[in-house]
């Protein structure tokens, strides 16, 4: 009862935003239409999208976690390019969860044509669903999730009940918890070797959008939370720390992480004399299967450095997941 009421408090009050955000009223005129086995329409506006594909976007749905919850999923709309349906005209939006019809539309339809292109989209507009659910008091300052996720009026914004801007997208909590279903709970795919040696794969992993509250991969107070809440165990293979540096040695540094196998490390470096630029470096370090938590990087110009500023992108090579941490310094004698 409790959280039934919260979550009609949380409509009302979210409203004038929600109705801001609502689809167009569903046409007919769909070049193809699904309906899943737990009643959820699947409808392309799209002529790349047929009735196997919206399918085959079912089946990816499915590869996020759910419960009884997903029953309660209206629509899954895929529409292509000119239909007029962009929010406030933002071309880069690739979708949105439409809380008051509990359905999710997914934008240029035309251009993303394979049912995996949507995976990372469709795992955070779920999220939306998820934790609406699960979580319905996400977006009040006094909720319990926003306490333990360490936000406050320094790094959230709490006005998007009336002031929803796509500028300030990564501030809101609606899309901060969205982001966390989407690490500890969504679809995932594995990494190809080569686009980690090309460095491709830290620019395409999914990371969540705000990156400058902490990571929620290391944060084993909302992990609880969202297992204490959902019961559904979030699996420790996805969880990433940030390193931490156990010796500086002549030219090499040393760090200890996560005690876990296939992990590429990438250490982010700028060399400095005095306050010149002497070298820019990016270095890869991947953890073998004999892992012993320790990785380390060789940096030839590290002896005539008067300091570096540093950090890593992390990603999991099973997952696809990663993250950026904040930029050290360190002063070397």
């Amino acid at each position: 009862m409790k959280r039934q009421l919260l979550l009609i408090l949380s409509i009302i009050l979210a409203l004038p935003l929600l109705v801001s955000l609502d689809p167009l009223t569903t046409s007919s005129n769909y070049y193809a239409h699904y309906r899943s086995p737990e009643g959820i329409q699947f409808l392309s506006y799209s002529s790349e999208w047929d009735k196997d594909k919206l399918q085959e976007l079912y089946e990816e749905l499915l590869k996020n976690k759910h419960g009884e919850e997903i029953k309660l999923l209206q629509e899954v709309k895929v529409v292509g390019d000119g239909l007029g349906e962009y929010p406030h005209d933002d071309y880069y939006t690739k979708g949105i969860y439409h809380a008051l019809t509990s359905s999710i539309t997914l934008f240029h339809g035309n251009k993303y044509t394979e049912p995996h292109l949507y995976r990372e989209t469709l795992a955070h507009e779920y999220g939306h669903h998820f934790t609406y659910h699960y979580f319905p008091e996400h977006h009040f300052p006094f909720s319990k999730w926003s306490k333990l996720r360490g936000l406050d009026q320094n790094n959230v914004r709490w006005d998007a009940f009336w002031n929803y801007s796509l500028d300030s997208y990564s501030l809101f909590p609606q899309e901060i918890i969205a982001d966390d279903y989407l690490l500890l709970y969504g679809a995932t795919s594995k990494v190809d070797f080569k686009d980690v040696l090309s460095h491709e794969a830290f620019y395409t992993m999914t990371m969540h959008d705000n990156q400058q509250i902490p990571n929620v991969l290391e944060n084993s107070e909302v992990q609880s939370y969202f297992e204490e809440k959902t019961g559904f165990l979030i699996d420790k293979h996805r969880l990433l720390n940030t390193p931490i540096l156990e010796e500086l040695n002549q030219n090499t540094l040393t760090f200890k992480v996560l005690d876990r196998s296939d992990v590429a490390y990438r250490l982010n470096v700028k060399l400095y004399k005095v306050n010149s630029l002497i070298a820019d470096e990016r270095l890869i370090a991947i953890t073998p299967e004999d892992f012993d938590g320790e990785i380390q990087f060789a940096l030839s110009d590290l002896y005539r450095a008067d300091f570096i500023d540093a950090n890593f992108s992390i990603l999991d090579l099973n997952t696809s997941i990663g993250f950026e941490t904040d930029t050290f310094t360190l002063k070397l004698d």
